[in-house]
């Protein structure tokens, strides 16, 4: 196996869930030098805490865990959807705000969000699970308009049957 990110510092989030344990073997195999953090990104000051406590890095990996609830859209309420955006998409602007200044100053630098592919056909019996996914990606694509100026990268992918697909 070639190691593509010898060098590279990887800071992956909520690292033991999700597909954090598998991006962490993943990148490490690839040389990089990975800061697996596990905290919970919730709170309002935990995204900017976690960035700077990693120190410089190349690399953010937003991968951003939460049990999808097993409710339809018309049994949904308030708490479970308001628990699924603030796992799923509340950090995500946090992240980004956190890592992208360093990586637009130095011109380089990668944002990878780790979505599902519930937010391209939805799931029926995780409907605010799907939502938050979709918002992820709608947030993500807003922060992907703006990087191709500093030479950045700000992109998602996310498991499907038998592979990967890439946005």
């Amino acid at each position: 196996m070639m190691h593509t990110l010898t060098g590279k510092r990887v800071l992956i989030t909520q690292a033991e869930d999700f597909m954090g344990p598998a991006l962490c073997e993943v990148f490490a195999q690839q040389g990089a030098e990975v800061i697996a953090n596990t905290e919970a990104l919730a709170p309002a000051d935990a995204a900017a805490r976690v960035v700077r406590e990693a120190g410089p890095i190349d690399v953010l990996v937003a991968n951003l865990a939460f049990h999808a609830p097993t409710t339809t859209a018309a049994e949904v309420g308030e708490d479970e959807w308001r628990a699924a955006f603030a796992a799923l998409v509340d950090p995500l602007p946090r992240l980004v705000g956190a890592a992208a200044p360093s990586m637009v100053a130095r011109r380089a630098g990668k944002i990878l969000v780790i979505g599902s592919a519930s937010a391209l056909r939805g799931m029926k019996r995780a409907s605010t699970y799907s939502a938050a996914r979709g918002a992820q990606e709608d947030a993500l694509f807003a922060a992907y308009l703006c990087s191709d100026a500093a030479n950045c990268f700000v992109g998602q992918v996310f498991p499907v049957c038998g592979g990967w697909v890439a946005r």
